[in-house]
């Protein structure tokens, strides 16, 4: 367990598995999503049937399918129980307002604070307000942004920036952007791995990522998804220096040649699709991972690393796990 006080470690996030110290978990409180739009075509089975068949422009979850929302709190109220159990100390966003969750429903309904890893993102000790393609996640960023403002002001090395919004489009897209989201960047020291594609990020993103960070000393590596994949961590895993798991054909079947000697674990299609690469590690030795992926288990353990398994079945099912129910706050280099 983490015994070291909060007090001693500065804002910021240096890797994909240095010890983890703060986090902010999302919370399902008024959980609503869009109905069917072809920017949300990463669902699939029940949950997709649900918002196709939907009248209104918002789902509201908990009143329509009431047992599926209590399943999916207990499950998230889960992941905050196991970081706090390990010492690492839980934030999270406040609700929404009336008026956040009108902004920009003309163009889509829903409103979700579920998944707080993707509409910001802590890099180094740069907090980014990022722009996701899906019009109804760009109501998310406030309501983060409240809880993690006072931190960042206490800290007189902390920066705060927005990448330029998104101007407004219907078509299928979203629109030019510039596109930017969390669960496409993965760290590796002053390397970043950026992710884009035809579901999250775009070139116009990772570029003005790349404007932007390169002058603090580091190095961004744009990775292209060969397919509908919703980010870069959805089909690939930074586990420890020179263990990964991924999903390769998603990759080209070619690995980023910063990381192109390192081991690799495998995943098949199926285990892609369920999300397998979307948990996180508490350090070097341990990794947070949904309990249904006992094969991929036994390959953690083969290779010293210590699987936290727990149920994520009912999270997963919007498009999400672990990995993105969690923003980190501070994580060791």
């Amino acid at each position: 367990m983490n015994t070291e006080t909060q007090q001693q470690h500065r804002f910021g996030v240096h890797s994909e598995f240095g010890t983890l110290r703060e986090v902010m978990v999302g919370r399902l409180d008024d959980f609503a999503y869009p109905r069917w739009h072809p920017n949300i075509r990463y669902l699939g089975g029940e949950t997709a049937e649900l918002l196709k068949r939907a009248d209104e422009p918002t789902v509201y979850v908990k009143d329509i399918v009431p047992e599926i929302w209590e399943q999916a709190h207990e499950q998230l109220e889960n992941v905050v129980s196991a970081f706090e159990k390990d010492g690492v100390k839980v934030h999270r966003p406040r609700c929404f307002t009336e008026e956040e969750k009108e902004y920009l429903a003309t163009l889509q309904g829903g409103h979700s604070l579920l998944y707080p890893a993707d509409p910001v993102f802590v890099l180094g000790d740069h907090f980014i307000e990022t722009c996701t393609r899906r019009w109804f996640r760009r109501r998310e960023t406030w309501a983060i942004r409240d809880v993690i403002k006072p931190m960042i002001d206490a800290d007189p090395e902390a920066r705060h920036v927005s990448i330029p919004r998104a101007q407004p489009s219907r078509d299928d897209d979203c629109g030019p952007g510039p596109f930017l989201e969390g669960g496409d960047i993965i760290i590796l020291g002053k390397d970043l791995l950026v992710g884009h594609g035809p579901l999250t990020s775009n070139l116009a993103g990772v570029d003005w990522l790349r404007r932007y960070i390169e002058p603090f000393g580091y190095k961004v590596h744009p990775v292209e998804l060969q397919g509908d994949y919703l980010h870069l961590l959805g089909v690939m895993c930074l586990l420890r220096e020179g263990l990964l798991m991924a999903y390769l054909p998603a990759l080209g079947n070619v690995l980023p040649d910063l990381i192109a000697d390192w081991d690799v674990i495998d995943l098949t299609l199926e285990e892609c699709l369920a999300l397998g690469t979307v948990g996180m590690n508490l350090d070097r030795k341990r990794h947070m991972i949904d309990e249904c992926f006992t094969r991929i288990m036994g390959e953690l353990d083969k290779r010293g690393m210590e699987p936290v398994s727990m149920p994520m079945n009912y999270l997963s099912r919007w498009g999400g796990a672990v990995r993105c129910v969690t923003l980190p706050i501070i994580r060791d280099a």
